[in-house]
């Protein structure tokens, strides 16, 4: 499905759906763009009737008027086409320079790209922005977890960027500005989505080199991973609630593909978000006996040395110390940031002697950031 619009058409439209509100639940868009009315060619005035000359004298030939040039048409700039990762053509007519973001997954995004969104996907206690835009994160407006149409309209954006699972909020969105929705199920959909915004934003140069610093960190990493590593059993969640990552998490995958460890997971119906979340008992964990915890953390929550749940201190992973206190960002692996800030602090928490730095984000980072 085609998708092409202009800035003018979503103010227009946005008039006619003021107060729909985004809260992850089906919104409806409204359609229907006025009419622009073409200005009528003025008439062109008759040249005046040319004088008969005199029969006695003979009328030299008339010189040709010079044929008028036609002014040099315009180059039109080509148009920007892409299609995201639901599968939806997106076409601008100018790159985009008004970002903003609906999940954190395009905080990772515009950071690795250079780009600094006019507004941002939560904030405060989740920490993300501040790892990623450093001081400059308090100055990036942030939006609330139930984000009007008009919120969003205020920052006038020329592109807004999520992820795929987020259609209903796209189907509301859209009205404002195109949205883009980036697949975050694994390193190649992801390295996609990169390529993407950056034919969007007019910004190819930077997401190649994102990518390429990406794939050149990944094998320095890789380079000196022990005899064993990817047998070795990793949990990867909370830890003051009975949760973990599903099996579909990108992060797991990551460390599957890389070679570096093997995520262990329950069995589980499918849940309500469309994905088999991991709701586990202590009895699992015991007998899965993780020998490395990946620990998804956030101010005032659990970390490493607050859990008293007695079977955690039964695992391999508590008894020799291969804890990581993971950002709430990096473990999800919704962006190739997220994958290699999350992957120093699990190699660290699993081989300490070999990878003696726990991860920061600023490492990863464009050095001209």
């Amino acid at each position: 499905m085609a998708y092409r619009t202009s800035p003018l058409n979503h103010r227009r439209k946005l008039v006619q759906c003021a107060g729909l509100v985004v809260a992850l639940v089906a919104l409806a868009a409204c359609g229907g763009a006025s009419d622009t009315e073409t200005a009528e060619a003025p008439t062109t005035t008759s040249a005046p009737a040319v004088t008969e000359a005199p029969t006695t004298t003979a009328v030299p030939a008339a010189t040709e008027a010079p044929t008028a040039t036609a002014a040099p048409a315009t180059a039109e700039a080509p148009s920007l086409t892409v299609t995201d990762g639901s599968g939806r053509e997106i076409t601008l007519d100018h790159p985009a320079e008004r970002i903003v973001c609906v999940q954190d997954n395009c905080t990772d995004l515009t950071a690795d790209l250079g780009i600094v969104p006019v507004a941002q996907h939560r904030g405060g206690d989740w920490g993300t922005a501040a790892a990623y835009y450093g001081a400059g994160a308090g100055e990036i407006p942030v939006l609330g977890d139930r984000t009007s149409v008009e919120e969003v309209a205020a920052f006038e954006p020329d592109l807004i960027i999520g992820r795929v699972g987020e259609e209903e909020v796209r189907d509301a969105l859209e009205m404002v500005a195109p949205v883009y929705l980036v697949d975050i199920s694994g390193v190649q959909t992801l390295k996609e989505g990169w390529t993407d915004i950056g034919v969007l934003t007019g910004r190819q140069a930077e997401a190649e080199e994102a990518i390429h610093r990406f794939e050149d960190n990944v094998e320095h990493l890789s380079e000196d991973l022990p005899a064993g590593a990817a047998d070795t059993r990793v949990a990867v969640g909370f830890g003051d609630s009975n949760w973990m990552i599903w099996d579909s998490s990108s992060f797991c995958g990551f460390l599957a593909g890389a070679g570096a460890g093997t995520c262990v997971f329950p069995a589980q119906p499918e849940s309500e978000y469309g994905s088999p979340d991991s709701e586990f008992s202590w009895e699992f964990v015991v007998d899965a006996d993780p020998e490395v915890w990946v620990m998804i953390t956030w101010p005032g929550s659990a970390r490493a040395d607050s859990v008293t749940e007695e079977a955690w201190f039964e695992t391999t992973a508590h008894r020799e110390g291969r804890i990581c206190n993971e950002d709430s960002a990096g473990s999800f692996g919704h962006g190739l940031l997220m994958l290699q800030w999350a992957s120093q602090c699990y190699l660290n928490a699993g081989w300490p002697s070999i990878y003696d730095h726990p991860g920061d984000l600023a490492v990863w980072l464009p050095e001209d950031h």
